[in-house]
């Protein structure tokens, strides 16, 4: 194999990221610029992407793929193992792999796709099939005369045997995969976090691939993806061999590259019962079960307990582990990982309390389950639980890194509540008009710093910090403004795991992206209507008054795109996230820069 003295670059390549630069504190004059432009950048002439041509053609005869396919076998060996390839890593030995061959770049997207199946045929063959996912496109089915049922996520292929569909469907399931016929990755996300998928084999076109897929590629698990022939949506084909090859194809002993995705699964294991007793003893576990002082704790605990993704003790253990380079991470970073998600949890009580929510994972909200006095009481015990428990690690970690955590941990107790105090004071007063960047304003000081100590207690823990803490920070930044927007992209609609109601930001007088997005762009009866929603209590109007007025609010987003819109921002935060720490010149960091912008921001 190869020997590589300089780290290859791990990012995903920016669009439209602005020039690097001196950071203000909220970055609003970049913000201010996407407001203005509401339109994709051009690509700049250093990406990996071909400037102004396609680059997603397929070979047009099968003694072409072949051709192609089997050159990328002959280079894959040269990739290094230590992390996935990136795009940009890809593209430059897709370019050397074309040129001899004689094709240019159009055919790039193709090469690429082969470079990466054959780094990662024999870790996917390596993993057993029933922890295999197998997903295919509702396009290959012979449309006409198709009789499969479609829900909300998947086709349900009934097996009639007219399509390649169908017998892809009895093989793969005869094998044991978790057959998926569906487009998108937010299913397979979660199949993948939750353990029940360790690799996948995807039929897709490429602008599908790229698109989709690629996130799964970024996570850094075996995947093999066989292009469609076409992209017509209809009635399509794939190289059905190559379909059938990948499916039995069966090996042990192959090397693992390096992912975060085992540790993703280990943090949210870290919270179950037994785990979190072990990390977090309980003080009055001794005192009779009803007693009112041991009560206090074992309704804490029970909430730590409670759902969620666990990204923030995620970002703890995964930076420490980034910078050691070890996969057994010690009972100190655990513990300090564990006091983030007291915050956390600590932060959603008093959030619920002063948004007056009816549920939280899906169940009732720990004020309307207990009462408002003893939830209060609850996020308050949190809190100083979770700075005991950093204080705790002194003899451990040192006392130098439990000042320095703690004294984050302060600071983003301050900015969250600067954040939360402003939002309540817009919600109290008259005039319920807002800007976009005020909304943006707000995310950055109420969901980032989470994130920001979370991240940075790991990098103090691993030895890192210093130098890169500034650009941590903007890194967090930015990532948490888009992953606030992405939470109300998802309040669109009602969510049965979690608040279940549509648009309950807004009809409960929160300030959102959208909200701001709509009003900017309504004319003055739509203003109108869209100022009366967010000032009238939706408790008094009734159901039907309240059903109504949602999907009025749903419509004018709708007209004015307020979603595509905020889609964009979204995609600029994320862009702008990795511009802040593309100075960081250490792989582990930059592997998992990569790895939360694909898993964080679904």
């Amino acid at each position: 194999m190869a020997q590589h003295d300089e780290p290859r670059p791990l990012s995903e390549p920016l669009v439209g990221a602005p020039p690097a630069g001196g950071a203000t504190e909220l970055e609003l004059d970049g913000v201010e610029r996407t407001l203005k432009a509401r339109a994709p950048q051009p690509y700049r002439h250093d990406e990996w992407r071909p400037a102004g041509e396609t680059f997603k053609n397929i070979p047009e005869t099968k003694e072409r793929r072949e051709l192609i396919r089997r050159a990328a076998l002959a280079m894959a060996g040269d990739l290094p193992r230590d992390r996935p390839p990136a795009k940009q890593t890809l593209a430059a030995l897709g370019r050397k792999l074309l040129a001899p061959l004689g094709y240019d770049d159009t055919y790039l997207g193709f090469a690429m796709v082969m470079l990466n199946n054959e780094y990662w045929r024999e870790e996917f063959a390596a993993v057993p099939f029933e922890k295999r996912l197998f997903s295919m496109p509702h396009c290959l089915k012979q449309a006409e005369n198709c009789t499969a049922k479609l829900d909300e996520v998947q086709l349900h292929c009934n097996n009639c045997g007219l399509c390649s569909l169908a017998d892809f469907d009895q093989i793969g399931n005869r094998l044991g995969y978790n057959v998926l016929i569906a487009e998108g990755t937010p299913i397979v996300l979660k199949l993948i976090a939750t353990g029940e998928v360790e690799a996948i084999l995807g039929v897709a076109c490429l602008n599908v691939l790229e698109k989709a897929f690629d996130k799964v590629l970024q996570i850094g698990i075996p995947a093999l993806a066989i292009p469609l022939l076409r992209d017509t949506c209809h009635n399509t084909e794939v190289d059905e061999d190559w379909v059938m090859q990948a499916l039995g194809i069966q090996k042990t002993g192959a090397r693992r590259t390096r992912s975060f995705v085992p540790l993703l699964r280990d943090v949210v294991h870290d919270f179950d019962p037994k785990p979190l007793d072990a990390l977090v003893p309980a003080d009055r576990g001794s005192l009779p079960r009803g007693d009112k002082v041991a009560e206090t704790e074992r309704i804490s605990l029970a909430w730590m307990r409670k759902g969620g993704k666990r990204f923030r003790p995620f970002l703890t253990q995964a930076a420490w582990q980034a910078l050691t380079d070890e996969d057994a991470v010690p009972e100190p970073v655990k513990r300090v990982a564990a006091a983030m998600e007291f915050f956390h949890k600590a932060s959603l009580i008093h959030d619920d309390i002063e948004d007056d929510d009816d549920f939280r994972y899906g169940t009732e909200t720990l004020h309307k389950s207990h009462s408002v006095p003893v939830a209060l009481n609850i996020g308050d015990y949190l809190l100083g639980r979770g700075y005991r428990v950093v204080a705790e690690q002194g003899g451990e970690i040192g006392p130098e890194k439990a000042a320095k955590i703690l004294g984050k941990l302060s600071e983003a107790h301050v900015k969250l509540a600067e954040g939360q105090g402003a939002e309540l004071l817009w919600r109290k007063g008259r005039d319920k008009s807002i800007q976009p960047l005020d909304t943006l304003r707000l995310y950055a000081l109420k969901t980032a710093p989470a994130f920001d100590v979370a991240l940075y207690a790991g990098v103090v823990l691993g030895g890192g910090d210093g130098p890169r803490d500034a650009a941590l920070s903007a890194f967090c930044k930015h990532l948490g403004v888009a992953y606030q927007i992405q939470n109300d992209l998802k309040d669109l609609e009602p969510d049965p795991k979690n608040k279940v109601q549509a648009c309950g930001d807004i009809l409960h007088g929160r300030p959102t992206l959208l909200f701001a997005l709509a009003l900017e762009s309504a004319d003055e009866a739509q203003r109108e209507v869209l100022l009366r929603a967010a000032a009238e209590d939706p408790e008094a109007l009734g159901a039907e008054p309240l059903q109504a007025r949602l999907e009025t609010l749903k419509e004018l987003y709708y007209r004015h795109e307020v979603p595509v819109q905020a889609e964009m921002l979204a995609e600029k935060q994320r862009a702008r996230a990795m511009e802040a720490v593309a100075g960081i010149e250490h792989a582990g960091l930059q592997a998992l820069f990569t790895f939360l912008t694909a898993t964080l921001l679904e």
